[in-house]
């Protein structure tokens, strides 16, 4: 029989090569190879150099903001360093790499942790990825607000039917203060989960989130629009290094519609980059012909923040613990 040991090293082997084997397949799909051009990408990045380093620390700082948030959560139940935070962020980027949604970050940051309950480890990542989608959603919104400014069949009809866009934008107004008020009193969903008969017995993980005061879940969502803001500005500067021609306003516009597109999306790994072609490809074309700079833009930003924190997260791995003494 394998001792825990073994099985340990067996399952972080194991992890290592599914994440490496579906960020090859990514790179190598169809439509990848369809959509992106490698030579023109290299060719436009160099002389550039200075530019594409910029790039890769605001990778570093968008992750490292990612680390504070998550060890500002999990300090409920384990108090952990910021060198132990980032190792799980970036080991949870290697295990997401090969599960729908990305869902696997969940584990893959949980295992770094020495005594704290896992499961309420997991439930506090997900408070964490619930604060960057309410993020994503609200600026999204505004963006999606202007959008028809940009679609001209949009703006046709709501033209034509002149209740169409105020009952729009108050839906969409409504929607997002419900949203944000909902995240800064998560305590209400402990107390609706308490009522329900069967989940009683799961007391100790309903609780999870009543352990944040509304100051302290409004931190959360300010590391999250911290996270957003270097984003949008990273996909931005890359724009203007691949040549498309846009002003700022237009494309801080367009880059919250594709973010909001893009989080609504249910995708699996071997898919997300030819998705997240598609949908800039839509979106920037509305007022850009360069279709090889905007394709270019979104797989550098692919490559930048996701492919390379996973090979970083490879390393990681090796450190995780799946049995506790």
């Amino acid at each position: 029989m394998l001792s825990k040991k073994t099985i340990g090293l067996l399952l972080k082997i194991g992890i290592v090569a599914l994440a490496l084997f579906f960020l090859y397949e990514q790179l190598t799909a169809k439509s990848s190879i369809e959509q992106f051009n490698s030579a023109k990408i290299l060719e436009q990045i160099k002389g550039h150099y200075g530019v594409f380093i910029v790039i890769i620390l605001m990778m570093f700082l968008n992750w490292f903001l990612e680390a504070l948030k998550w060890r500002f959560l999990i300090a409920k139940i384990e108090k952990i360093s910021i060198k132990r935070s980032i190792r799980a962020i970036f080991s949870g980027i290697t295990v997401s790499a090969f599960t729908p949604n990305r869902v696997g970050e969940y584990g893959g940051r949980v295992f770094c942790l020495e005594k704290a309950d896992r499961i309420q480890a997991v439930l506090i990542t997900v408070i964490g990825s619930m604060a960057q989608l309410v993020t994503t959603i609200f600026f999204g919104s505004i963006g999606l607000l202007y959008l028809p400014s940009y679609k001209s069949e949009l703006s046709h009809f709501f033209h034509k039917v002149s209740f169409a866009f105020p009952v729009f934008a108050f839906i969409l107004i409504v929607l997002n203060v419900l949203l944000v008020m909902l995240f800064l009193n998560a305590s209400v969903f402990s107390n609706v989960l308490s009522k329900v008969s069967f989940l009683k017995k799961f007391k100790k993980y309903n609780s999870v989130f009543s352990f944040y005061s509304s100051a302290e879940l409004g931190k959360v969502l300010l590391y999250s629009v911290a996270r957003y803001a270097v984003f949008t500005t990273q996909f931005f500067i890359l724009l203007e290094l691949f040549e498309v021609s846009i002003a700022y306003n237009d494309a801080i516009v367009l880059i919250m519609s594709m973010l909001f597109v893009i989080s609504v999306i249910p995708t699996i790994a071997i898919t997300e980059i030819g998705i997240r072609g598609s949908v800039a490809v839509f979106l920037f074309g509305l007022i850009s012909a360069n279709t090889v700079g905007i394709l270019s833009a979104t797989f550098v930003m692919w490559i930048v923040n996701l492919l390379l924190p996973a090979l970083i997260g490879t390393i990681f791995i090796f450190t995780l613990k799946f049995f506790r003494k």
